[in-house]
């Protein structure tokens, strides 16, 4: 079942006993939960009816489950990253399991029991594919492109604010499609444009906290650009902030490969639009990368694009530190001339 199934059998009333919550978008799994206690609890008894369980046993999921509800028809149990569900081995697993199979063939019509998981449970555990067979499982995937435009629309349309689609296809490729990130700059966003109703795509760049993969975007802007200073103070600023050169270094090789990609898919005559299909990238990601690619030819970004595999050798062989194949890296980038004459 998707958690948009979820929703809708929730507001129809058509509640099961057992449900499994996997999948990595935590905002709408949290949203889920609170429908859930909407739909079951009336207001003033949700503390009486209402019981979350972490690092439990079988036997206190059972109790808790089976409890009777206090002036109410049902009550809701949840039970978050339950250990047999986990990858490893827990304690008492066997036992564990075979205490919720027994359970699961019978569980009680006055609770609603939610196996809710934050790390995703292992799919070769016999507890897990238990849940699957007996229990409702609701994936909860991160959101398409047109889904996450309708949940920004829906959150900024209360404050009065709305947003294009070039400065949408700005913030999902800066902050993600983590819905709870994404909630924090929508607000940041709001408090910036003041009385100003349209967020544009410059809010976006400069308000929202970029990802690394964004900013090695904006470092090959740099770069191409020969602006070797401006791109090394760039460099300087992601180490300071956590980055390690070998993990610049490999989204520096990745984003080369596409821009060689990009590069022979254009000289071929082929649209941004049908090589963003082919090469699966994000709307925003793939007309950046077109115009960068104008900046090379097809051949001089397949050379940088091997020279950083070599590079990445290098550095795993022991050859060369990470530091030093990085800013040999960025020379040959900025100032392939200069960087010819030196080798």
């Amino acid at each position: 079942m998707t958690w948009n199934d979820f929703f809708q059998s929730v507001k129809a009333g058509k509640l099961d006993r057992v449900y499994l919550f996997t999948g990595p978008e935590e905002w709408i799994k949290r949203e889920a939960v609170e429908a859930l206690r909407a739909k079951l609890l009336p207001p003033g008894l949700e503390q009486l009816n209402d019981a979350s369980l972490e690092e439990v046993t079988a036997q206190q999921i059972i109790e808790a489950a089976e409890t009777l509800p206090m002036m109410c028809e049902r009550r809701m149990v949840v039970v978050r990253d339950w250990a047999p569900l986990l990858p490893g081995k827990s304690k008492n697993e066997e036992t564990e399991t075979e205490q919720l199979d027994k359970w699961l063939a019978n569980p009680p019509e006055s609770c609603v029991t939610v196996f809710y998981m934050r790390t995703e449970p292992d799919g070769r555990k016999k507890a897990v594919s238990l849940l699957k067979k007996r229990a409702t499982l609701v994936s909860f995937d991160a959101l398409t492109d047109s889904e996450l435009g309708k949940w920004v629309a829906g959150r900024l349309k209360p404050l009065g604010k709305r947003m294009g689609a070039p400065a949408l296809n700005a913030l999902s490729f800066m902050a993600g499609h983590d819905l709870t990130r994404l909630a924090g700059e929508l607000d940041k966003l709001t408090a910036y444009v003041g009385d100003r109703t349209e967020i544009a795509e410059s809010d976006v760049r400069e308000i929202v906290s970029a990802s690394l993969e964004y900013n090695v975007f904006e470092l090959l802007n740099r770069l191409l650009s020969g602006k070797l200073d401006e791109a090394q103070h760039m460099v300087n600023t992601l180490l300071q902030g956590g980055q390690t050169a070998i993990g610049i270094l490999a989204m520096l090789t990745r984003q080369l490969r596409q821009l060689a990609h990009m590069r022979y898919a254009l000289d071929a005559g082929e649209s941004v639009e049908n090589i963003q299909t082919t090469l699966q990238m994000h709307p925003y990601a793939a007309r950046k990368t077109a115009q960068q690619s104008r900046s090379r030819t097809a051949a001089d970004f397949r050379d940088l694009y091997e020279q950083c595999v070599s590079a990445d050798y290098d550095i795993k062989s022991g050859r060369l530190r990470d530091s030093m194949a990085l800013d040999a890296i960025l020379l040959k980038i900025a100032m392939p001339k200069l960087a010819t004459k030196r080798n």
